[in-house]
């Protein structure tokens, strides 16, 4: 992993990086992880989004070189200014 200060609310679990929010509905969450996909796209890094009812979870790492780098910093510091 890039040694560097994780965003805020991020976590290094498992060498993936990781963030849980909370939502009062399953159609807040769901327009939250269709905001996160247009972002990735944006970013042309994709994240492993898990959602249901009331919870999304992102996790970030570049697959290729199996491990936490700067595009994955990079993307988890864009989702942050949207939420």
């Amino acid at each position: 992993m890039i040694k560097m200060n994780l965003p805020e609310g991020w976590e290094e679990i498992d060498g993936r990086l990781m963030h849980e929010y909370a939502f009062e509905n399953f159609q807040q969450a769901k327009s939250f992880v269709d905001i996160i996909s247009d972002l990735c796209e944006e970013h042309q890094h994709h994240a492993d989004i898990h959602f249901g009812w009331g919870y999304v979870v992102i996790e970030l790492m570049t697959h290729d070189e199996e491990t936490i780098t700067e595009k994955d910093l990079s993307l988890a510091k864009a989702i942050n200014e949207i939420r």
